[in-house]
Formats: C-alpha cells, sequence, structure tokens
C-alpha cells in the first residue's frame, strides 16, 4: 500500500511492523518515527485503526486463553505472506 505522498518511511514499510508497534516490541526511536508517519498518512492510520479494532477484539474473545509457545511468530510470519486487500 502506499498514498502516493512521500513519507520518511514508506507505507508497506510502517504497516509492516504495525504489529511491532502495537505490541510495544520496536525500539523508542522507530516507534516515533511509525508514529510520525501515522500522524500524517490517513490511508496508513485508516490501516492502523483496523489491525487496532482486529487486536481489541482478539483480546476480548480470547484474553483468557494461552497461546502455545511460538504462535505468535508463526502467525507473523503467515499474515507476513498474504497480500490482503485495500
Amino acid at each position: 500500500m502506499s498514498c502516493g505522498e512521500p513519507h520518511e518511511v514508506d507505507c508497506r514499510e510502517v504497516l509492516s511492523e504495525v504489529y511491532f508497534y502495537l505490541d510495544a516490541e520496536c525500539a523508542d526511536a522507530r516507534r516515533k518515527i511509525i508514529q510520525h508517519h501515522l500522524d500524517e498518512c490517513s490511508p496508513c492510520l485508516r490501516e492502523f485503526g483496523i489491525e487496532q479494532e482486529v487486536r481489541a477484539l482478539v483480546h476480548r474473545c480470547c484474553s483468557s486463553e494461552v497461546a502455545p509457545n511460538g504462535l505468535k511468530d508463526r502467525l507473523r510470519a503467515k499474515l507476513s505472506g498474504l497480500d490482503f486487500p485495500r
């Protein structure tokens, strides 16, 4: 995805790291870069909002469940290889 506007960091790069951003699994400097991009790019912000909603839904439905070790990494690997319609 690209909004067509020039950014310091490409939209695809930001969206590929959105789960790391949501989970606070990236360095503070990277979080600031991603936040800056989201602040100035409404298409990415909209996509980010969808990701937040999905996370909130999963949390509400599964918060008492404990995932097996390695599941998060396997899901990330599978999801990163999919091309979602925008």
